[in-house]
């Protein structure tokens, strides 16, 4: 299946040991030092998306932008040597997006990102690109991320290549990233008025109660949540994909209108295996979150 991905491109820089993010966080007026190997390494929602679809045969073509720094350079290095076809803007009025990211001992992560990156102003010959591959892929998946700053080049281009997408009868998939996301779009049908028709809809299940108005912050999710939240979802889109965390393992319900359900428990990957975890688990699924016929294969 070939996949054309929207969404943000950056260059993590990943503390490698576990660090107690309750107790350094809530020092009021310290200082906090924390000696520990760090690690730049390629992500961004994009990134992680495009690498876990190879693992399961799948072939992304990653539509975004950088900036004309280092880092840049070595993002595109990064796609390069992986393989992974991409069409890249090279910014030079905005640097490359960046974020530090740390985890703790449950597995919880403190991140802090970069804002006005090259990520925000997707525009020119790269969005004429990606109208032109729409015409030579499967479906498009759309990171929420590229919707949640309304008055950014990005929003804009996305719509574009979204309705692009639609005219041609291709499918497009949206992950609800980032957990606010909610914020921005007050509901399902308010997405679809900015986008074009949402096929597929992936979501932590949290975030997609939020979407939906249902449930308390840190309420513990159940398979009644998951029914709860699934059914009003599959009013709007042809497919979800929800997942939550029950205790050691991740659980991932998919669903169809047509009523098909797929179900899978995985364990919990250490603090680093995290990174992308969710998109290895989409794309398990993807052919038939998409609809599509293409064989499935398992992970590299």
């Amino acid at each position: 299946m070939k996949v054309l991905v929207l969404g943000d491109l950056c260059l993590d820089t990943v503390v490698e040991e576990e660090v107690a993010l309750d107790s350094a966080l809530a020092r009021d007026g310290d200082d906090v030092s924390l000696w520990t190997p760090l690690a730049d390494l390629p992500g961004g929602t994009s990134y992680h998306f495009a690498a876990a679809a190879v693992r399961y045969g799948h072939t992304p073509v990653i539509v975004g932008a950088v900036g004309a720094d280092a880092a840049g350079r070595m993002l595109t290095a990064a796609l390069t040597d992986a393989g992974y076809r991409h069409h890249l803007a090279v910014d030079d009025s905005r640097p490359t997006g960046r974020a530090v990211i740390a985890y703790g001992p449950s597995g919880s992560r403190a991140m802090l990102a970069s804002r006005g990156t090259a990520n925000e102003g997707l525009c020119g010959a790269v969005v004429r690109a990606a109208l032109d591959a729409v015409h030579e892929v499967d479906a498009v998946w759309l990171s929420g991320l590229s919707l949640s700053r309304k008055a950014a080049p990005t929003y804009g281009s996305v719509r574009e290549i979204a309705a692009g997408a639609a005219a041609a009868g291709v499918k497009l998939l949206l992950d609800i990233v980032p957990h606010e996301f909610h914020r921005h779009f007050p509901d399902v049908p308010s997405i679809i008025a900015a986008v074009g028709p949402v096929h597929g809809l992936v979501s932590e299940l949290s975030s997609a109660r939020r979407l939906l108005g249902l449930g308390e912050p840190g309420e513990a999710l159940t398979v009644r949540h998951l029914d709860e939240t699934a059914g009003p979802l599959l009013e709007h889109v042809g497919a979800t994909v929800l997942r939550y965390r029950a205790g050691p393992v991740y659980r991932q319900s998919l669903r169809t209108r047509g009523g098909a359900v797929s179900d899978v428990d995985r364990p919990v990957p250490g603090r680093l295996g995290l990174r992308g975890f969710g998109d290895g688990l989409t794309c398990e699924v993807l052919d038939d979150l998409a609809g599509t016929q293409a064989g499935k294969a398992g992970p590299a």
